[in-house]
């Protein structure tokens, strides 16, 4: 069912990320030439082992008296296995080597033509309101992300249309599919991995280490995992592709893939603290949460459909809900995204064409939701994916056509959610994918940024009807009324952490962006400076300073505070603060230096 007043968005294209560095082009075109080396000489010495114990193994069956004619055999034989392998190994380095230099006459050609672009990956939106993204890579099929991270500034007009990407420092560890948030703080958390190359290539390891960005210094650190319990704490053997969920006091909760035990890092410290509150299921892979206004954590469970579960952060407690009459997880224990939505229920898109609704006030809380429209006579459903809560409430999301066994099927179909109907709206135009390749990231403008693994075109859709309600905007109760470039001020007011965590993926990719920005518009130019914002907090009951990341914050005062850079145009401006897209009432500012 589709509402017959929804009015479609449009998507447009986004600056691609072309390189014109004759090291990093190389090393995209030299990637091939070494990937190619490597399965070659594994699957030569495979094939030699192989060889060579098939002909000793011959030898144990000899009878004693043709013994030493076995083992002169099996010399011969070994040796001749032995030759094959180098004349083939010989042959893997020729082709490569030949490669390489193909590579240096492309790399020439690509500068000159803008051929080498970095794809997309997973994407964050930095407290300074650039778009900070993982470079993926497409090798003979492939798909995996890369240590490569890159950096979109909008323009001198808050435009991300005609903004510039810049590089980024590396990361220690190449990880695909794990979990991650922006911190009150600003910095990036990212842990695990359901691919990594930390042996040294990248295979399916479920990677167990954890890195931290720190946006202002543009260097990565790494840390330890979580812990399990004894003396000493053991180290979670795996992290994987863990849900992940940035609590409202600003620490960051993880969730086994092997059991049901959880972890809560201080971002503060970087230390865990091991949680094992009881839950009758065997673990918490493949879950989407969704973070609640009451300090709860809602999700059903995938490795136990149909049941659902609610999770008190403060007591360490799970409650199981009721079971939904619908399952929401296909065959492959999959599901899609979970949002809270304005009206406070949150919203659960399934790996099939069944919906979830989680309501603290009904009864009963967990019903199922409309279906899924089908695509002509093939049904639909969110095999992992993206979803973004639009300003005026409504989630884009794509789905993709399902089947028995829960396979990642193309293409991509996008919609538009209005707590009511599913309206088709129009599709990037690279959706030729399956739902898990996509990311979705809601920009300071409203619109929201699209990307796909393994491709270097980046959309972002706009709809004119995405107008939020008064209602959902922050509001500034206190700001200096002057800023001196290079200096700090502190700005408070209400609702500053959104209404919402808006953007959801589920286990593979959690991005949310329920923190407050700066834009400061100059009057007389019309000139737009994002700023970088840090450390947002509020007072406890106890009128303690905490940091603040919850959602539906209310009446809770909300500070955070704002670096005004040094090199900011001067004069009269208007000042707004920024959470979900949505944007504050202007407060009048004067931007002067200090004179002394």
């Amino acid at each position: 069912m589709a509402n017959g007043d929804f009015e479609e968005g449009s998507w447009s294209q986004l600056p691609t990320n072309c390189t014109n560095s004759f090291t990093l082009t190389y090393l995209r075109c030299a990637e091939y030439g070494t990937v190619a080396l490597t399965k070659c000489l594994l699957a030569i010495v495979q094939l030699a082992v192989e060889c060579v114990q098939g002909v000793w193994k011959q030898v144990k069956k000899c009878s004693w008296w043709s013994w030493l004619f076995c083992v002169l055999y099996a010399i011969v034989a070994t040796f001749v296995c032995t030759l094959f392998a180098t004349v083939a190994i010989t042959i893997c380095l020729i082709v490569v080597t030949i490669e390489l230099f193909v590579c240096l006459l492309w790399t020439l050609v690509s500068i000159v033509f803008c051929l080498s672009k970095a794809n997309g990956g997973t994407a964050f939106l930095l407290t300074d309101g650039s778009v900070m993204m993982q470079e993926f890579k497409s090798i003979f099929g492939a798909t995996w992300g890369t240590t490569r991270w890159w950096k979109l500034s909008p323009d001198q007009s808050g435009s991300y249309a005609n903004g510039t990407w810049s590089s980024l420092a590396d990361s220690s560890v190449a990880r695909t599919y794990y979990a991650s948030a922006v911190l009150a703080d600003g910095r990036v958390v990212v842990c695990g991995g359901e691919y990594s190359d930390a042996s040294g290539t990248v295979e399916k390891d479920f990677n167990n280490t954890c890195e931290i960005y720190d946006p202002f210094m543009d260097k990565w650190s790494s840390f330890s995992g979580p812990g399990a319990g004894g003396i000493p704490p053991a180290v979670w053997s795996e992290i994987g592709d863990a849900p992940s969920a940035l609590l409202p006091d600003g620490t960051f909760l993880i969730g086994s893939i092997d059991n049901a035990s959880l972890a809560k890092l201080d971002p503060s410290t970087l230390t865990w603290t091991s949680l094992a509150p009881g839950r009758s299921v065997p673990s918490n892979d493949e879950d989407s949460w969704v973070l609640m206004p009451d300090s709860t954590i809602a999700g059903p469970s995938c490795q136990d459909p149909p049941t659902t579960w609610v999770y008190d952060i403060a007591a360490n407690n799970w409650s199981q809900g009721a079971h939904l009459p619908q399952s929401v997880i296909d065959a492959a224990d999959e599901i899609g995204p979970g949002l809270l939505r304005y009206d406070g229920t949150a919203f659960f898109l399934g790996s099939n064409e069944h919906t979830a609704i989680y309501s603290a006030s009904a009864s009963p809380s967990w019903s199922n939701g409309p279906d899924l429209p089908p695509e002509g006579s093939q049904a639909l459903g969110v095999v992992d994916g993206p979803a973004a809560l639009l300003p005026n409430g409504n989630i884009l999301f794509g789905a993709g056509p399902t089947n028995a066994s829960g396979d990642f099927l193309s293409p991509c179909y996008y919609f538009e959610f209005d707590g009511v109907a599913f309206n088709r709206t129009n599709d990037p135009p690279n959706n030729d994918c399956p739902t898990y390749s996509t990311r979705l990231l809601l920009l300071p403008t409203g619109d929201v940024l699209y990307c796909r693994e393994g491709d270097s075109s980046f959309y972002a859709y706009h709809s004119d009807a995405a107008v939020p309600q008064d209602s959902f905007r922050p509001v500034i109760q206190a700001c200096p009324s002057s800023l001196a470039p290079g200096s700090v001020a502190e700005i408070q007011g209400l609702q500053f952490n959104g209404l919402s965590q808006a953007v959801a993926y589920g286990d593979d990719s959690q991005t949310a962006t329920n923190y407050p920005l700066v834009r400061i518009v100059n009057k007389q130019t019309g000139h737009v400076r994002y700023c970088r914002t840090f450390n947002h907090s509020t007072l406890d009951n106890n009128g303690d300073v905490v940091p603040s990341m919850g959602v539906a914050t209310g009446s809770a005062v909300i500070s955070t505070n704002v670096t005004i850079p040094g090199d900011i145009e001067l004069g009269d401006a208007s000042l707004f603060v920024v959470a979900n897209g949505i944007a504050s009432a202007p407060v009048d500012v004067s931007i002067w230096p200090v004179i002394v």
